[in-house]
């Protein structure tokens, strides 16, 4: 699912780095063109819809008008940066008994929660280092478009809902099965998705429901009615409803297999990131990095669905730049003139491997600060590049403070997987916290593998995890003893 989390607290936080807070500056997002721009244009994308965004029901015919360039967009962009990813779902089997992402270090057996699963802990990368043939990588992406275009379709619907927003702040979900007329309150219940995958016609997959919030196509055809649809608002609701069009089939490239179900409907982490949403992961992946967020807060978007204060990238956390959770999380504003040349069918005409540059916010690609710190590079603003913010990732629940994050859904770094204590400064996990899972051997487009001799790497990763159990259980020991030492404190301060 897709959803907002953006919550604050008025409570002192400790000063470890990560937990400086900045709210957005009216002024710097006008300087750095993120509002306030006056920008006129049309949107003109042109071709063909990918047929996997093809299938939209019980849809009203003035809410088509306005997901027609949205969708174009979101097939131009899977095209062109979005197929890696959905790869690491299809080269192997990632189901089977002798996957390497099913293997667990030390570490996730001391997540809270964690039982043995047939499913995958995390979804090995193989576009990584080493590096892998060209050609092989050709082949990849060749057979992941036929899946794509042949396959999928047959599984996915579309459906705008008038109530996901409303009722949950999420601005898209998959369902696990045919929504039908299913309240929302019925939908994904355990048994129900069960049943439907014993009445599936497709063989080993599932029939999913995709599930877009009405307040997009909505505000974009009120914005229409005004004279409005060459706008900066209307560009960047656009927008985040292609993101959101993107961030679903994250999801349904792993739900639609029926072994991906479990009691508690958890996914696995993909790669090295440290959050389990997959989502995320894959709007991460096309952005090199980073994820569009608005800028107004959650509780004002109900009241008033519009991004008239701009939209922003949000930092995504990953075992490649990060060894800590940060208290606050970096953002910088997305400039409007972006966001223009992706809706402009000329910014496409250029050559194949120049299009990456075009999708990826390349200052921020350039920043170290920016993608591997948890702080903020005040430079950006000064620059007038992108306006900056450090947003809160934790709320206060009424019995201290929690982080913010999709129920039910884990941190990769089980010391930051907890509660939120003030006065307790966690130390950044050591190497051997994350063993990232690796491809065993080179691999074809098939469900047959090998598995070969231990290559170095593979015996570098096992000396990681044996250090790593010590370390991990000291860690552990030591995160408990300051919970129940915060406990012991509170009911002493109650019995006073």
């Amino acid at each position: 699912m897709a959803y907002w989390a953006i919550k604050e607290s008025f409570h002192r936080v400790a000063t470890q780095p990560g937990s400086i807070v900045k709210k957005w500056d009216r002024d710097e997002l006008v300087r750095c063109r993120a509002t306030g721009t006056e920008i006129t244009t049309d949107i003109n994308l042109k071709g063909e819809a990918h047929p996997i965004f093809a299938d939209w029901i019980e849809t009203e015919p003035e809410f088509l008008i306005e997901l027609e360039q949205p969708i174009l967009l979101a097939s131009k962009i899977l095209e062109a940066v979005g197929l890696p990813w959905l790869s690491d779902f299809l080269i192997d089997d990632i189901f089977d008994k002798d996957y390497p992402g099913r293997e667990r270090n030390s570490f996730s057996r001391l997540t809270p929660g964690y039982r043995e699963s047939d499913t995958p802990h995390s979804i090995v990368r193989h576009h990584r280092d080493p590096p892998v043939p060209r050609e092989r990588q050709r082949k990849w992406m060749r057979s992941t478009e036929i899946v794509l275009r042949d396959e999928f379709p047959s599984l996915v619907q579309w459906q705008i809902d008038k109530d996901i927003f409303q009722q949950k702040g999420w601005n898209g979900y998959t369902c696990r099965h045919p929504r039908g007329n299913l309240p929302l309150s019925e939908i994904d219940k355990y048994e129900m998705i069960e049943e439907f995958d014993s009445l599936s016609l497709h063989e080993g997959s599932r029939n999913l429901t995709i599930l877009v919030m009405a307040e997009y196509p909505a505000r974009l055809r009120e914005l229409r009615r005004q004279g409005k649809a060459r706008s900066e608002e209307y560009l960047i609701t656009a927008f985040m409803l292609t993101v959101t069009i993107l961030h679903e089939l994250g999801h349904a490239i792993y739900w639609r297999d029926r072994r991906s179900l479990t009691r508690d409907l958890r996914e696995p982490f993909y790669g090295g990131d440290l959050e389990m949403e997959l989502g995320d992961s894959f709007v991460a992946s096309i952005f090199g990095g980073w994820i569009p967020v608005p800028v107004r807060q959650l509780s004002n978007l109900r009241q008033d669905f519009s991004f008239a204060d701009g939209i922003a990238w949000r930092q995504a956390l990953n075992w490649d730049h990060h060894r800590m959770r940060p208290k606050y999380r970096a953002h910088y504003s997305i400039p409007i003139d972006y966001i223009v040349r992706l809706f402009n069918e000329e910014s496409w005409s250029m050559a194949p491997d120049e299009i990456p540059a075009l999708i990826r916010p390349q200052s921020l690609a350039g920043s170290s600060t920016a993608l591997q710190t948890i702080g903020l590079d005040a430079s950006m603003a000064r620059e007038g590049k992108h306006a900056t913010a450090a947003i809160a990732d934790f709320h206060c629940s009424g019995h201290g403070w929690v982080w913010n994050r999709r129920p039910g859904a884990w941190f990769r770094i089980p010391q930051y997987d907890g509660c939120v204590f003030p006065e307790l400064e966690l130390p950044m996990a050591g190497e051997g916290a994350i063993c990232e899972p690796i491809a065993q051997g080179p691999l074809e487009m098939t469900a047959s593998r090998y598995s070969p001799p231990p290559s170095p790497s593979l015996l570098v990763e096992r000396n990681m995890i044996e250090a790593g159990r010590e370390y991990g259980q000291e860690q552990e020991m030591h995160y408990h003893h300051h919970y129940n030492h915060h406990q012991r404190q509170e009911q002493r301060q109650g019995r006073e």
